[in-house]
């Protein structure tokens, strides 16, 4: 799970900034590096990179580009270095390239068998899945001289064909272009819009929606979207699709404003609420009238849980509180950073709870680390009786899809 953008332009001012201010707004999708790519004026391709958050840089210099791509990484496979940072760029016979990946692509036989057989070399330096795509994309690419339509449309539905796995990619091309595609399942969100004479691709749309651009529409696995300098050529590939999105975007990952394949997320999870409140009242049944309070457990959870308190009509009360200042545990890299900072970041109300029977909600388990340490705080706090409730189906397969689930 990363997070990636794209834009274009006519005119290269302003460029960095939208940039830089959509990156801001996926940074929830990735805290442990970012970077950005542009093409200069001599069409030479230009990186910055820091292994570090984004809100932590100040970048004193800002360049003025007309395309640029951006990444802010949460790394599920990989080292956590500088040259596991994306962007990734790559020199080759007739085009360079720098790419953004979002996803996690599948090191298959079939994969490494089609490295060896063509001689591509890999640089070892990069622990990074990413890279696979990188120098697979390099590789066909650079088999044409003058690249066109009907080319890149061979090219990408013969990569999908080869990768398994999830992966959004958006692509410079030192020949003034940009390309933009998916695996056929579409598991992980990419959105278009437009502002005038402004293009952007984002992860998420409110990376749209906060600089002004209107939302075009979702990009789907049978999509190839190429910029000819600053022309849109929407492209259909060759392959069959189907559209399987990540369910954990609505569930956790994506932010409330967002809206993925036309659902809002904070209205998906209204609707999670609406169904955990008529499935509890089947199994509580007459215990329902002891229950006190709703509480979620921050931040995620909470729509969910004021969904059940108005369907189930028993009081919503915040009494699991958050420590503002403190980054989402489940994306940090380290179990014991992870149990340190959910230490830090939660506490009780203690009013709200002593004596009580609660029901309180989650918007997922998934390593049992906050919801263990939440139970222990509210036994600490003399707390009755006490119902989880997760938002989330239970996790019953590992996810090698772009999600650290192993």
């Amino acid at each position: 799970m990363c997070g990636i953008i794209g834009i274009l332009s006519q005119k290269d001012d302003n460029n960095f900034y939208d940039l830089y201010e959509g990156l801001y707004h996926l940074q929830h999708r990735g805290q442990d590096s970012f970077g950005i790519s542009y093409l200069d004026n001599m069409n030479h391709i230009q990186s910055i990179k820091y292994n570090e958050m984004l809100s932590n840089v100040n970048i004193l210099e800002e360049p003025n580009f007309k395309l640029g791509i951006g990444h802010v990484r949460y790394p599920t496979s990989g080292d956590i270095t500088i040259n596991e940072c994306q962007p990734f760029y790559l020199t080759n016979k007739y085009h360079n390239i720098s790419i953004v990946h979002n996803g996690q692509i599948a090191i298959t036989d079939k994969l490494l068998s089609f490295i060896q057989d063509k001689d591509i070399k890999i640089d070892n330096n990069i622990t990074s899945d990413s890279i696979y795509l990188l120098y697979l994309l390099s590789y066909y690419l650079n088999q044409y001289e003058v690249l066109d339509k009907d080319i890149l449309i061979n090219i990408i539905s013969e990569i999908q064909n080869l990768l398994e796995g999830s992966y959004n990619c958006i692509c410079i091309i030192n020949n003034n272009s940009l390309i933009c595609f998916k695996d056929k399942n579409s598991i992980r969100p990419l959105i278009y819009g437009k502002k005038d004479d402004k293009h952007m691709i984002s992860s998420e749309s409110v990376s749209l929606t906060s600089l002004g651009y209107e939302i075009i529409s979702d990009i789907y696995g049978k999509d190839l979207l190429y910029f000819d300098g600053i022309k849109l050529h929407k492209l259909k590939l060759l392959n069959e699709y189907i559209n399987k999105p990540c369910l954990f975007e609505w569930v956790y990952l994506a932010r409330e404003e967002t809206i993925l394949y036309d659902v809002n997320v904070y209205e998906a999870r209204l609707k999670m609420g609406k169904y955990l409140a008529n499935k509890i009242i089947k199994i509580l049944g007459e215990d329902l009238k002891n229950i006190s309070s709703i509480i979620p457990i921050p931040d995620t959870s909470k729509p969910v849980a004021l969904s059940i308190s108005e369907t189930l009509n028993i009081p919503y009360y915040e009494a699991i509180t958050k420590n503002r200042y403190i980054n989402r545990t489940f994306i940090m890299n380290t179990q014991g950073k992870r149990k340190k900072n959910i230490k830090r970041k939660l506490n009780i109300i203690k009013h709200l709870v002593e004596n009580k029977d609660i029901i309180i909600v989650d918007d997922s388990i998934v390593r049992g680390n906050t919801i263990k340490h939440i139970i222990n705080l509210l036994k600490e706090n003399n707390v009755g009786k006490i119902y989880v409730l997760s938002c989330s189906p239970p996790i019953i397969n590992k996810n090698i899809y772009g999600i650290d689930i192993p």
